[in-house]
């Protein structure tokens, strides 16, 4: 009984093998016929095969909008080791969402009340930097100074074009 079980899972494993080895020969000659492809078959193909994201769309925060993080901890497994209770729907809400204050539009309040802690002693000054910043970009000064910075970064003036396949 132990030798039969023994072989059965001995198949499975062979066969479970060979197939990953088909699915790595599969995508090794798949990169390789992609590598010789032109520009202009290299471009066709990726618009007929888009590559596919699960990036989901970030939502509109209100303005001042308080940040909360998820967790790092427990996201999906449960908490017991064999895993009979399914995943918790906590898990799964929107932590981008206004909660209390946040649902208040803070936009039409007077300016002075649009800061956090408004009327508390430990409320702080400021609201945000963009509200603070007083830089002008129109000043020839400004416009210098940042084409100098970008003119020192590493890799700025650098030549690069494709290499060919073949030197002539």
């Amino acid at each position: 009984v132990a030798f039969e079980a023994w072989k059965v899972r001995e198949l499975a494993r062979i066969k479970a093998e060979r197939e990953e080895r088909k699915k790595q020969e599969s995508e090794a000659l798949e990169r390789e016929r992609l590598k010789n492809m032109t520009d202009e078959e290299r471009a066709a193909w990726e618009r007929a095969n888009p590559k596919e994201t699960k990036h989901e769309e970030k939502k509109k925060w209100r303005f001042m909008q308080k940040y909360w993080h998820k967790g790092a901890y427990f996201q999906e497994a449960p908490d017991e080791s064999r895993g009979t209770t399914a995943k918790d729907d906590i898990f799964q809400r929107d932590y981008s969402a206004p909660t209390g204050e946040d649902k208040i539009n803070k936009e039409i309040l007077p300016k002075i009340m649009q800061v956090k802690n408004f009327g508390r002693s430990g409320r702080t000054k400021w609201t945000h930097l963009l509200a603070e910043d007083t830089t002008n970009f129109e000043d020839p000064l400004t416009q210098t100074l940042a084409s100098d910075r970008r003119r020192a970064l590493p890799g700025a003036n650098m030549d690069f074009s494709k290499p060919k396949k073949f030197k002539t």
